[in-house]
């Protein structure tokens, strides 16, 4: 092969000889936080660099192909850099070790096929030993890798003679090593060889990775790299490459330092961590621990936690933060940086307390704190530290718990045991942000979350509490001073008043938004201030943002309508006549000073006339001036202005709140019932209940909202109760000629019953009721006599003659051809249920479902059952301690596993233990629970199967039900002659109070009927739609 460049021996010496001592500069380099990226930089250009030399030396490619080779790895690397997330890093450096290990074993493995005439022993030892350690870093570190992001259990797993398999798949691949060493000359025994060493090593690596439990991985992920390491330098004495054998040299000792120096730091042994000797069994609880004790110190709790917290912060001179991996999960970095800037500004001496082995990797709170700007200076390793907790005014844990477990000085017999860990407990005031009181990693209580003085317990979501917390803050004695009558509610409340009844809005965008990533959350505001008969516009300033266009993609993502957004010159003179101006991240844009403020940047620069509004909400997150510096009035205008401070997700989430609060809150008064005793639903709910004939008209609406299959749903309760229902068919519905019909097919309706306008339009007259399900041009009935539109002259569906039309729409906006629909103000007749068409359809069904079993509720009776569903399972898990799932089919269906998890992490923090109940029959293939529960991130161990916890129902204070019938009908014990007879079910039956969120009450594929759905004591029938039922569920609680 010609490959344009010849390199002579001494020439390649001296290269690799340089080369490796840059690589060491390199890692010399990153020790220092400051100068870390450019040894990175270095090591990496010098291995690059290595590579390419080595290539062209020993002729192994020609030009194109390496330069090709660089570009699909440069490729690869960009994709990489681009996709993995901050929190993957762990796994992604695990897998990274294992891509090295396994390319040192492929180098070994060729190796054996070209053997040198000379030194064949040392050749064949060093490329089966490169293959035996190369193969059992790649599956280690894959079994590694797998336990970090989930996808296999995190804790030890132990299998059937552990120990006596680990130590024989090593024994064998050795033996391997030798059969091929010593009969090299036979080629099928030397292949044979080859494949045994490869199959027994990746056993071996197999075994001793998938027993180390997570709370172990950051050594394991250190030993990896080590070995990784010393399997290149292996390879590289295979193949007589020098720069191979120096880096790998390099890395293998480095992580084997790193390695002991962990080791050292969890008083743990190497080789007990990999192979730990005696059963492996669940770790004891140590006496100092008395679980479930968190709601001991309740009675003192005037305060909720947050504020607690709060009181602790304001005034401390000296703060400990301490972060731990439920900081990673949560991706709080952003949030603990912020909480540390604005108590340092408070005068604070805020320090970072660093465990060796908090985090997925070494150093992997560093990188997180170093991702926030965090300052190195502050960040202090435990041995430095640990003396410093007693004399702290404060300290705020975030997602750490073993790293700071004092039971891991007295609790023998448990994986802590020996440990040397943060001296956190001997702090006066501790805080602790973590997602609950669940024991860590190791399995051991903490006594910490018992202690009740001076412990505030924050849990949830740590990115939210620290949300909090830091609002808290704001709201502290500074912000609290007018005790006037203007701030008697706070700024949400007060902004949620502006919005209230505001006819025009103007929304105000800036780069606080992109900070934030808020957009969604603007275009839900502007969603909902819409449907509330609001018009709203966008203004866009030309410079907001960081490049041309920023606000535009940005609200283009969250799919805003782009002839909603109005340049400066477009929308500038709408400012004085507008109802409410809301104002996401934005100052300089919008700063009146630069009319005014001479000598400022931002003097001259044309501005949006935001204070020209007689009500601004200011959705920004703090007060300070703009990147011009220079403060701005509207600040300090008092009258007309909300200041919602703070990060405008977290703020625009709670104004919806509010606003959901006050929309539901008018419709208690008792007084006002003649004019408009009904909603909407009602109205539609009391019309189809009655309906004989209906007639259905989908349009492109029904499509965006994907809602074909609750239309199909509705139709076919609609026919169950007597009705004859029709589709209406516009030949321009949807996007494209047959759009409905392929929409309605996908549902399964039937073709027979959809029709073509020609063949229904004379029949509107005589129905009963029209169902709109987001349609409007193609039933306009301007287009009859509206001369010069668009659709002057076009034929439409008559739904205008119908008595009765319920409109599904998602607003009262004009169509594509921009004419106002008469129909939406025709009043008599016509219900207007506007929003997500889904959701809409949903409701009718439930409403539907009350109006058909209202019958069986003998007004006598109110009583017994003044409580509704909904209320009778709140009240039932408020105050339950024990609660089992029993997730089946219909959860899939209703693709509801998300919100049971919700559910169960509510629970879970108002201390209940949660498990979940598997039958092997659940769903349509073996394990589709667990599949559907692992991908909401549900905790493997707390999924049982039926034997294991059958005999746990009889003795649980309740159980949910989601979507599942055949699998716990008792009546599998006794009905002879039905399919499911002699099948072992789940006894729910035997539970004391069981909670049934299935979508109707029919029996199950089996057919049989189901007696729990009638036994009325202990049973909550929750019918509907799981995933809304659940998020009601959630709500309510």
């Amino acid at each position: 092969m010609n490959t344009l460049i010849e390199i002579s021996n001494p020439a390649y010496y001296v290269i690799c000889g340089i080369l490796s001592i840059l690589v060491l500069v390199g890692i010399a380099m990153m020790s220092k936080v400051k100068s870390a990226a450019r040894g990175n930089a270095l090591s990496a250009t010098a291995m690059g660099l290595g590579v390419i030399v080595t290539l062209l030396k020993l002729q192994v490619v020609t030009f194109p192909w390496l330069i090709a080779g660089i570009l699909i790895g440069g490729i690869i690397g960009v994709l990489l850099y681009t996709r993995v997330k901050m929190i993957q890093m762990p796994q992604m450096v695990a897998l990274l070790n294992g891509i090295g290990g396994g390319a040192s074993a492929l180098v070994g493995a060729l190796t054996l096929f070209q053997l040198p005439e000379s030194n064949v022993h040392f050749t064949l030892v060093t490329a089966f030993l490169a293959i035996i350690i190369g193969m059992l870093t790649l599956v280690g570190s894959l079994v590694a890798a797998g336990k970090l992001h989930r996808v296999l259990p995190q804790k030890s797993v132990v299998w059937p003679f552990h120990n006596v398999a680990t130590s024989l798949t090593l024994v064998v691949a050795v033996f391997f090593l030798l059969i091929g060493t010593l009969n090299y000359q036979m080629p099928n025994a030397l292949l044979y060889a080859m494949i045994g060493t490869m199959l027994f090593s990746a056993l071996f690596g197999l075994y001793f990775s998938i027993r180390v439990g997570g709370a172990d991985m950051p050594i394991t992920i250190s030993l990896l790299n080590s070995l990784s390491g010393v399997a290149g330098a292996i390879a590289g004495m295979a193949i007589g490459d020098i720069f191979l054998v120096a880096v790998g040299g390099v890395v293998g000792a480095s992580g084997l330092l790193l390695t002991q120096i962990m080791c050292r730091a969890m008083n743990r042994s190497l080789i007990n961590i990999l192979i730990p000797h005696g059963k492996a069994k669940a770790p004891a609880k140590p006496a100092t621990a008395t679980p479930k004790a968190p709601a001991a110190p309740q009675p003192k709790q005037e305060s909720s936690p947050i504020d607690q917290a709060v009181a602790m912060l304001r005034g401390a001179k000296r703060v400990i933060i301490v972060p731990g991996y439920g900081m990673a999960l949560a991706q709080a970095q952003q949030e603990v940086k912020q909480l540390a800037d604005k108590l340092a500004r408070g005068g604070a001496d805020v320090k970072y307390a660093i465990h060796p082995v908090a985090g997925r990797m070494p150093g992997h709170m560093n990188v997180l704190l170093a991702e926030a700007n965090v300052d190195y200076d502050s960040l202090y390793e435990m041995e430095a530290i640990n003396d410093q907790f007693a004399d702290t005014d404060a300290v705020i844990v975030i997602g750490a718990n073993d790293v700071l477990n004092p039971a891991a000085r007295n609790a023998e017999g448990t994986p802590i045991y020996g440990m040397p860990v943060l001296n956190v407990d001997q702090a006066k005031h501790v805080i602790i942000c973590n997602y609950d009181l669940k024991p860590g990693y190791a399995g051991v209580e903490n006594p910490l979350y018992s202690r009740g003085e001076g412990v505030a317990l924050c849990l949830g979501d740590a990115k939210a509490t620290i949300d909090q917390i830091l609002s808290g803050l704001d709201n502290s004695p500074a912000t609290a001073q007018p005790a006037s009558s203007s701030s008697a509610s706070d700024p949400v409340s007060q902004a949620a008043g502006m919005l209230r009844g505001a006819k025009r809005v103007i929304i105000v965008p800036g780069y606080g938004m992109a900070l934030a990533q808020a957009q969604q959350e603007v275009k839900q505001l502007a969603d909902k201030l819409s449907k509330s008969g609001a018009d709203v516009k966008y203004a866009i300033h030309p410079v907001a943002g960081r490049m041309p266009g920023h606000m535009n993609v940005l609200l283009a993502e969250a799919n805003v309508d782009y002839d909603s957004l109005y340049e400066m010159e477009a929308i500038n003179d709408q400012f004085a006549n507008t109802d409410a101006v809301i104002v996401i991240g934005a100052n300089d844009v919008l700063n009146p000073a630069a009319r005014n403020a001479e000598g400022t940047p931002i003097y001259g620069m044309p501005v949006l006339n935001v204070d020209q509004a007689k009500q601004v909400i200011i959705c920004n997150y703090d007060l300070k001036p703009g990147y011009a510096g220079v403060e701005n009035p509207l600040y300090s205008r008092g009258e007309g202005v909300a200041l919602c401070l703070g990060d405008a997700k977290a703020t625009l989430s709670n104004l919806m709140d509010r606003l959901d609060h006050a929309e539901s809150a008018p419709a208690a008064p008792a007084a006002s019932s003649a004019t408009s005793t009904a909603t909407p639903l009602q109205s539609a709910t009391e019309v189809l209940h009655n309906a004989k004939s209906v007639i259905i008209v989908p349009g492109y609406g029904m499509a965006l909202a994907q809602a074909q299959q609750e239309v199909k749903q509705l139709a076919d309760k609609l026919a169950r109760n007597g009705a004859e229902v029709k589709y209406a068919i516009h030949p321009v519905a949807g996007r494209m000629p047959g759009h409905m019909n392929v929409l309605l097919a996908e549902a399964n309706v039937d073709y027979d019953s959809l029709y073509e306008m020609e063949a229904i339009n004379d029949q509107f007259a005589n129905t009963d009721a029209v169902i709109v399900i987001g349609a409007n041009d193609v039933l306009n009935p301007a287009a009859r006599n509206a001369e010069g539109t668009p659709i002057y002259g076009m034929p439409v569906l008559n739904v205008d003659q119908a008595k009765q039309v319920i409109i599904c729409n998602y607003d009262l906006k004009p169509g594509y051809a921009g004419v106002e629909n008469p129909l939406y103000s025709r009043g008599e007749g016509v219900a207007l249920c506007l929003g997500d068409a889904k959701a809409t359809l949903s409701n009718l069904m439930d409403r539907l479902d009350h109006a058909e079993s209202a019958p069986a509720a003998p007004a006598a009776s109110s009583a017994t059952s003044t409580a509704t569903p909904l209320q009778s399972a709140t009240e039932v898990l408020h105050n339950a301690k024990s609660v089992i799932i029993v997730p089946g089919y219909g959860m899939a269906l209703a693709q509801a596993q998300q919100e049971v998890k919700q559910l169960a992490d509510k629970l879970a923090r108002n201390g209940a233990e949660v498990k979940y109940a598997i039958h092997p029959v659940a769903g349509r293939m073996p394990g589709h629970m667990n599949v559907l529960l692992a991908e909401a991130n549900v905790d493997y161990d707390s999924l049982y199967e039926m034997e294991a916890i059958n005999d746990q129902f009889v003795n649980t204070d309740a159980v949910i039900v989601i979507g599942a019938n055949d699998v716990l009908n008792p009546a599998a014990r006794n009905a002879e002659g039905t399919p499911i007879y002699g099948m072992p079910v789940l006894n729910v039956d035997q539970a004391k109070q069981v909670i049934i969120c299935n979508y109707d009450l029919k029996p199950g594929y089996a057919g049989v009927e189901n007696p729990l759905y009638s036994r009325s004591e202990g049973v909550t029938l929750l019918i509907g739609d799981a995933k809304k039922t659940l998020s009601d569920l959630i709500d309510t609680l």
